[in-house]
């Protein structure tokens, strides 16, 4: 058994082909996501007419990001995700062809219901006609989710939010359900390539994970192992072989935190609401932005104390991080910050 390279994007990112080839692909270290988004956009549009539009978009998603981050918290949600919805334009355009002639609509609403607890986030389907730009994101994040009409819980959406986990788990008083990966490697065996991934697991989480589909056994020293594998036609994987085993345990299900040290990996013992953090974080700054839209003198009353310790967590954490998975999901390979700290 040979230990072979993690490369385009994997285990999180791969993709069969790259809409657009930057650094070699390998991991892309950068300090400034605008500038570099511009470039992207430039690269990979070769008429006038499709570059400007979706500079256009670009400018305004810095825009009310940067805003974002000097306003009060909550006057952050709405610009929030005013920034996002801009940049999920991009995002779509660049794996489709819609252009600027299209209508563009959210695709979503909600229904606050006057409790968090019982707040409801509605994902639309697609329609013709218009583009609904939450479905178009949402189905490149979440290939398996539904493309009717979904209705989720927002308290329970919330749940797999890698970074306000622990707030969460606090406030609700539950067990914590992610099982961290403490390392990963990637193995050949004659026309096999294999995943392999430790765990920080205990005995009861590691049953919770085999009953749901995972494959955890524990080795000859006493380690929790995850393994995934497929078989390869050469004598090297490429690039589609990659991103099939990256598919295959992304189908499982596998969160992640971007973080100073770069990526933090975690499998889940709940069957349930498993959405990509990019579709948990584009969804509620949605729900969030529409209360402070519309409900403003409501804010206080739709979170409990406890909650808005939560969604104030939410929004001084979860921005960045969408900022930068989204736009690692959508290229294909990782990405990181230089010199920040998440």
């Amino acid at each position: 058994m040979t230990r072979i390279e993690d490369k385009y994007g994997f285990p999180l990112f791969s993709k069969p082909v790259s809409i657009v080839n930057l650094g070699k692909n390998e991991k892309l270290i950068i300090s400034d996501i605008w500038s570099f988004w511009d470039y992207v956009i430039k690269k990979v549009k070769n008429d006038k007419k499709g570059t400007g539009f979706l500079q256009s978009l670009l400018e305004q998603a810095k825009h009310f990001y940067q805003t974002a981050e000097d306003s009060p918290v909550k006057s952050q949600p709405l610009l929030y995700y005013c920034s996002f919805l801009n940049l999920a334009k991009i995002m779509i355009n660049l794996n489709g062809k819609f252009g600027e002639d299209k209508i563009y609509m959210h695709g979503m609403s909600e229904r606050n219901n006057k409790k968090f607890i019982d707040s409801v986030i509605i994902k639309q389907k697609k329609k013709e006609g218009v583009v609904q730009v939450a479905h178009e994101l949402v189905s490149l994040f979440d290939p398996y989710v539904s493309e009717s009409k979904l209705e989720l819980n927002a308290k329970c959406m919330l749940n797999h939010c890698v970074g306000v986990h622990r707030a969460y788990s606090e406030i609700y008083n539950q067990h914590e359900i992610f099982v961290r990966v403490k390392s990963s490697s990637l193995f050949k065996h004659g026309k096999s390539i294999i995943f392999f991934a430790e765990l920080q697991c205990t005995k009861q989480q590691m049953e919770f994970l085999n009953n749901i589909g995972y494959s955890v056994t524990v080795d000859d020293s006493g380690k929790c192992i995850y393994k995934e594998s497929i078989t390869i036609s050469g004598q090297r994987p490429n690039r589609k072989e990659y991103a099939s085993l990256s598919e295959r345990i992304k189908e499982k299900g596998v969160w992640y935190y971007i973080g100073n040290s770069g990526y933090t990996l975690y499998l889940s013992t709940c069957s349930e609401h498993r959405y990509t953090q990019e579709s948990i974080i584009y969804m509620m700054m949605f729900y969030l932005g529409s209360i402070t839209r519309y409900h403003p003198y409501m804010f206080d009353r739709i979170f409990s104390d406890k909650e808005q310790w939560l969604m104030s967590e939410f929004l001084n954490t979860q921005p960045k991080q969408f900022l930068y998975l989204a736009t690692a999901n959508i290229l294909g390979q990782s990405v990181l910050k230089s010199y920040s700290s998440f």
